[in-house]
């Protein structure tokens, strides 16, 4: 039993941690255009009636249908009043102080979470990223609870498991192979477990509930949806996701120019090559020292937990033909993080090499962070103005060739005129002018997504147009 004293000060001490979390949250969130993904997101959300936002999804297809608890909660979301893209991303907040509390016993975890340029991007994104990572702590913290058990017949963290392979299957399909590699993992620790009557009938509403969503997507299968393919995955996206997940991000080049050419990271090697220094070096200290205090099958089991999933998304997306980035690895961030947050405990008083690197790779992270958030050359798509310029055109009866993403166009578009605007915005795309020369404006974005065949400026110029805006992630051509 805890004295008054000791309970309160926990409690002080809980009410601060969420406090600054919910801080660096609000902080980390900008109100910046949302970009093509997020678009399609928000657009949904937008729908006034359940029915409207399930048969828009259903409609529009792609990957979204395969995130129906994150997509559902920002369409109730968006009936709280939250309509602007600082409001809406604002959904994510709530994860973070989960993701934060599900570890905050590690005494770093809490610094080292919301230092993380992955963790801070991803709260700003419209997109169920922080949802995954807070599943992946929660699963952190399960596997830590199941480890501590000291009886053989105890199910110690067995509803902390459940719970967490839940919200990660309930997440997105992708994020389903994370609850898989988890309970390998916990099997492995707690193999007993799979002969102990008690721990069938404990599991049993779970697996329901599980059943339920495996059907859901099994469903989602069999109707076609999935993530459009892309001939760019292979090694490249998975070098980008290793750049994503480790923060270097905000340090190097934004995400438009390594699109065009990875030449460009040369410039940023400088800086980018002893940050990754310092950051494997503490990441390396925290896991050896882990490592030594901690019983063989319970490191086996983690890494299994942490492997096995990415191994897995691996191959799919090789075989299924789509990127494997960063973000779809969101659950792991725990084995990225925490290993670091443990070289700030584990380093030897009379040798602080590891603690001393582990503050250097802490202020890298910082940088990156400020990078991320205020740098222009990783500013988001700029769909919002584009579309302002193309609702002013059709105002003034002009004809327009829409080459560019429709996905954010049809948020923008439906909250200047509704679901009138946004059909005539979608003719520009699917009815657009056979030829250029039919067209007053030309919207493109990212030419490197467009225009593979030759080049589009060439092409432009000879039909008489000319370049009359230039932003983020955009060029609007007019003809002469």
């Amino acid at each position: 039993m805890l004295s008054p004293e000791t309970r309160n000060n926990h409690i002080l001490h809980l009410t601060l941690l969420i406090a600054v979390t919910v801080i660096v949250g609000l902080a980390a969130i900008t109100n910046q255009s949302l970009w093509m993904d997020e678009g399609s997101s928000a657009f949904k959300a937008l729908m006034p009636t359940f029915k409207d936002w399930w048969f828009m999804t259903r409609r529009i297809g792609g990957s979204d249908i395969q995130m129906p608890v994150y997509m559902f909660l920002l369409w109730a979301w968006e009936k709280l009043g939250a309509h602007s893209e600082y409001a809406l991303r604002a959904i994510n907040i709530p994860w973070l102080v989960i993701a934060v509390l599900a570890l905050k016993r590690v005494r770093f975890w809490p610094l080292i979470c919301l230092t993380s340029p992955f963790v801070l991007y991803y709260v700003g994104e419209l997109r169920p990223y922080t949802m995954q990572i807070a599943g992946g702590a929660l699963a952190a913290a399960a596997i830590f609870k199941v480890a501590a058990g000291r009886d053989k017949n105890d199910l110690h963290g067995l509803h902390a498991t459940a719970a967490a392979s839940l919200l990660l299957a309930a997440s997105s399909l992708t994020a389903a192979v994370w609850s898989l590699g988890l309970w390998v993992g916990v099997f492995i620790i707690r193999p007993d477990w799979l002969r102990n009557g008690r721990f069938w009938i404990r599991i049993s509403p779970w697996i329901c509930a599980a059943a339920i969503i495996g059907s859901y997507y099994v469903y989602t299968l069999l109707k076609g949806y999935r993530a459009s393919g892309n001939d760019t995955g292979g090694v490249m996206s998975t070098f980008f996701g290793f750049y994503e997940m480790i923060g270097l991000l905000g340090l190097g080049p934004g995400r438009n120019e390594l699109r065009i050419s990875p030449k460009a990271l040369i410039s940023s090697l400088p800086i980018l090559v002893p940050a990754l220094a310092c950051i494997f070096i503490a990441w390396l200290g925290g896991l050896r020292g882990w490592i030594r205090t901690t019983p063989r099958s319970i490191v086996f089991g983690t890494l299994c937990a942490v492997i096995l999933p990415i191994l897995i998304l691996v191959i799919v997306g090789q075989v299924m033909d789509f990127r494997v980035l960063g973000r779809h690895l969101s659950p792991a961030i725990p084995a990225v993080l925490l290993p670091i947050a443990a070289a700030f405990e584990t380093a030897e008083p009379k040798k602080p090499l590891v603690r001393i690197v582990a503050c250097i790779a802490l202020l890298f992270s910082l940088i990156s962070c400020l990078g991320l958030r205020f740098l222009e050359r990783h500013s988001r798509d700029d769909y919002r103005r584009a579309t302002e310029i193309a609702v002013e055109a059709l105002k003034q009866d002009k004809k327009i060739l829409w080459q560019a993403d429709m996905n954010a166009t049809r948020y923008y578009a439906y909250r200047a005129g509704g679901t009138r605007l946004v059909n005539s915005v979608q003719i520009l795309e699917t009815d657009a002018p056979s030829s250029l020369m039919f067209a007053d404006l030309v919207v493109v974005n990212r030419p490197d997504l467009r225009y593979k065949q030759g080049d589009y400026q060439a092409e432009l110029r000879r039909n008489s147009f000319e370049l009359s805006a230039r932003f983020t992630g955009f060029e609007i051509w007019k003809s002469r």
